[in-house]
């Protein structure tokens, strides 16, 4: 019986795991894709969404693989918030995860001002979400600068994004602002040189902000690769997807 190789795929802010509904059938078919809705999002609306929630969540899926008996490669791979969320459980539990890969991700906040000025704007986007509703919250959310680019996502998949997104709850996302902002979540950057599975970092070459995140971690982790895709904004993977499919199938087979 041939092995079954497993990817536990975690969302954005706003996002949820039926986001990488397409993106998983271009790439790796063949694999099992775990793409839950993390705290705060649909209908894992739990009333905590701090650091050992998301932990719990990911923690969950882990059980999942394990009791399904899949032998294969097991990679967490996150997007922005997951992405977060995905180094923070790896740096936690090093011997889970034969691969990571993280795309548009930022580790921390450093100088403890720039954290505490981040969660008043957190605090404040909260109060906003809690004062719109959820779904007028999100339309004024995606005309956010690095996130404009999403627009060019193809249409079909785009509009199931949006659907996705209509089950939100107004106190769900106001919670994870409050408490898994950039902000409130660890400063990751003192850990990375801890990390020694292989991890792939993905950025797109328009999010120069983002790119340069990545250009950092890669110098920072001991067994890192960096790749910038071309045309690709913050959501590389669902705005260039054959490429940034080809990207992990590449990296895939490095690892296999």
């Amino acid at each position: 019986m041939s092995k079954i190789s497993t990817i536990c795929a975690l969302h954005g802010f706003t996002g949820g795991g039926a986001d990488f509904s397409g993106f998983s059938r271009l790439s790796l078919p063949e694999w099992r894709w775990i793409c839950p809705d993390l705290p705060g999002h649909g209908e894992n609306a739990s009333p905590s969404c701090d650091a050992n929630a998301f932990v719990n969540t990911i923690e969950d899926q882990c059980s999942d693989i394990n009791r399904a008996r899949l032998d294969g490669l097991k990679i967490l791979l996150g997007y922005s918030m997951g992405g977060r969320a995905a180094l923070l459980h790896a740096c936690g539990f090093k011997n889970k995860w034969d691969a990571l890969v993280l795309i548009s991700t930022h580790p921390g906040i450093e100088p403890e001002n720039e954290r505490s000025a981040r969660r008043e704007a957190d605090r404040k986007l909260a109060s906003e979400a809690l004062k719109l509703g959820a779904g007028a919250f999100i339309q004024r959310w995606q005309e956010h600068p690095l996130i404009q680019s999403q627009k060019t996502i193809r249409p079909d998949w785009h509009t199931a994004m949006q659907a996705t997104r209509k089950k939100h709850s107004t106190n769900g996302l106001a919670t994870s602002l409050l408490e898994f902002g950039q902000g409130s979540t660890p400063n990751l950057w003192p850990k990375l040189k801890q990390l020694r599975l292989p991890v792939l970092l993905l950025s797109g070459s328009l999010d120069k902000t983002y790119r340069n995140y990545a250009e950092r971690m890669q110098i920072k982790l001991p067994n890192a690769t960096h790749q910038s895709v071309e045309g690709a904004g913050h959501m590389p993977h669902l705005e260039k997807p054959e490429v940034t499919a080809e990207i992990l199938k590449n990296f895939v087979k490095g690892l296999e």
